[in-house]
């Protein structure tokens, strides 16, 4: 693929690649943005080749993720050195400015739902609604077979019908 056409391809991905690095860094903006300066680096410097084997999306998203691990990887190495901070950085997540509170109350709920489940079940959640990938290609991003990314994703839907549930929020029922 020509430089060309991979910036192109960026450009067009761009806000999912960022929400994709946003989730893998735990909300971490600062740590966000290095990941995903070095994963396009990397793309773009052609250290790793997109060979089509699977969407550009789900490509880019695969070296996000690595990235992220070996940035997070180096980051608490580097703290346990410096043993100034024991402590994981804090994330802070901010969504989109919303102004009303009913939205902010259902964002919070959701919020809450969603930490019960485990980090699997929350990456699979976050590909397919999120960064509209289908099971398939959210299993490659994150390098599992596609019926174990099947079962995360139904024992996922079913957990936070269940949570729901018990805790009377007719709307997501």
């Amino acid at each position: 693929m020509q430089h060309s056409n991979i910036k192109s391809e960026l450009e067009q991905y761009h806000t999912d690649c960022y929400g994709w690095a946003l989730h893998c860094c735990n909300g971490d903006r600062e740590l966000t943005l290095e990941v995903l300066q070095t994963s396009y680096l990397k793309i773009l410097e052609k250290k790793s080749s997109y060979r089509r084997r699977s969407s550009f999306k789900t490509w880019a998203f695969v070296i996000i993720k690595n990235t992220a691990i070996d940035v997070w990887r180096k980051q608490r190495k580097r703290d346990k050195i410096l043993k100034n901070d024991n402590s994981l950085p804090d994330s802070v997540y901010e969504p989109g400015g919303e102004t009303s509170f009913d939205k902010k109350l259902r964002e919070i709920f959701f919020s809450n739902a969603l930490s019960q489940l485990s980090e699997r079940q929350q990456q699979i959640l976050q590909l397919v609604f999120y960064h509209d990938l289908s099971l398939n290609e959210s299993a490659e991003v994150l390098n599992i077979s596609r019926g174990s990314a099947r079962k995360h994703y139904d024992r996922a839907k079913k957990s936070l019908a269940e949570w729901f549930r018990e805790n009377s929020i007719e709307e997501f029922k």
